[in-house]
């Protein structure tokens, strides 16, 4: 009788665990889809592409998300705002732009293509517009129309200031008697605005793959009218010459704002997302320090598959030790970095609870 219950016993176990690696198989089989997501960057990267589960989400109105075309005598271009390898970037004025039953005429961002563009290039482009197009939010760019005639189109955009990279650095030169000089309380509503416009891609499934605040946009230098908003890339903004790095000699990819598995695998989701933010707030907080600073690319590399983190000090100087925890929290691995969501109401809290001060200014910062 004991053998025989020994033996149920014994058929029970294997029959059990014969399920638990089925599931667990199935589940390896549909994890690449659930993590691909959609793609907001148009960074060249095989791994990250469209998840149809996702897509009947960007279907929901399609008259709601149109795009507003126009014509090219509609544009007038009036001066240069910045440039990258897609093309250039100018301000400009539109006439008779209808958009959301009003009709606007007024100063834009207007982004074009280089003359020599491929027409893999303006695919890529249009598509660009189309990702664009299903944006509603404060705290991302706006999309406002696009023109098609002639050879090359052009995306027309709301117009910005100036890019967070740059106005973070630009105030490190202000006096604390400046009437736009930041203080602590600015640093955690910038990390806030970018929170919240990473919240909305996340509940759309969008995958950013290159949060930096390089392509963080500013509304306004006045702090009563500043709203920083998650743009397009290339839009007036100044990058370091070794924030993208060529892996494997063909894609450029900034690898010093990129998760362990983006570097390794070239795996690109909505938690590598959330590791890019946690460098994001580094940056913020450092007034706009390059994230790794004396490393190069192969040592970053190694450095950041080795579990090796940014530091607070000594150059991060006006970060609230509950924020880096937070930062910390964002450079886990992956299953157990906080969502978006989370990272909001971490910071909100944090906005609450602390007192506003004066920032430390670092010789790093004077440089």
């Amino acid at each position: 009788m004991l053998s025989f219950i020994i033996i149920v016993t014994i058929i029970c176990i294997c029959y059990f665990y014969y399920l638990y690696h089925r599931r667990r198989n199935n589940k390896k089989q549909f994890l690449p889809s659930t993590l691909a997501d959609m793609e907001l960057a148009i960074l060249p990267c095989q791994n990250t592409r469209l998840n149809m589960l996702y897509s009947p989400m960007l279907h929901y109105n399609p008259d709601e998300y149109a795009i507003t075309k126009i014509e090219r005598k509609q544009i007038t271009l009036t001066k240069p705002l910045g440039s990258g390898a897609f093309g250039k970037v100018f301000q400009g004025n539109v006439k008779n732009l209808k958009k959301s039953r009003t009709e606007i005429s007024g100063t834009v961002a207007i982004k074009t293509l280089r003359e020599d563009a491929s027409l893999n290039e303006k695919k890529k482009f249009l598509k660009e517009a189309k990702l664009m197009s299903h944006f509603r939010h404060k705290h991302i760019l706006r999309l406002l129309a696009i023109c098609e005639d002639g050879d090359s189109p052009l995306l027309v955009l709301e117009l910005m200031e100036t890019d967070l990279s740059k106005y973070l650095r630009d105030c490190r030169n202000l006096q604390a008697s400046d009437l736009h000089a930041l203080r602590l309380q600015d640093l955690l509503a910038m990390c806030e605005d970018v929170a919240r416009g990473c919240c909305y891609l996340e509940e759309l499934r969008f995958v950013h793959r290159d949060l930096a605040c390089r392509n963080c946009l500013v509304s306004s230098r006045n702090r009563e009218d500043r709203v920083i908003k998650i743009g397009d890339f290339g839009l007036a903004r100044n990058i370091y010459k070794d924030d993208y790095y060529r892996m494997k000699g063909d894609d450029p990819l900034p690898i010093r704002w990129m998760a362990p598995e983006s570097l390794t695998f070239g795996i690109f989701t909505s938690q590598s997302d959330v590791w890019s933010f946690g460098i994001l707030m580094w940056e913020i907080t450092s007034l706009g320090e390059q994230p790794y600073i004396g490393k190069s690319n192969e040592e970053l590399i190694n450095y950041v598959r080795a579990a090796g983190k940014l530091p607070i000090n000594p150059i991060n100087l006006n970060c609230p030790s509950i924020l880096y925890q937070l930062m910390l929290r964002c450079w886990r691995t992956a299953g157990a970095r906080p969502n978006f969501k989370l990272c909001l109401k971490n910071i909100i809290a944090l906005r609450k609870n602390i007192e506003d001060a004066l920032l430390i200014m670092s010789p790093v910062d004077t440089i």
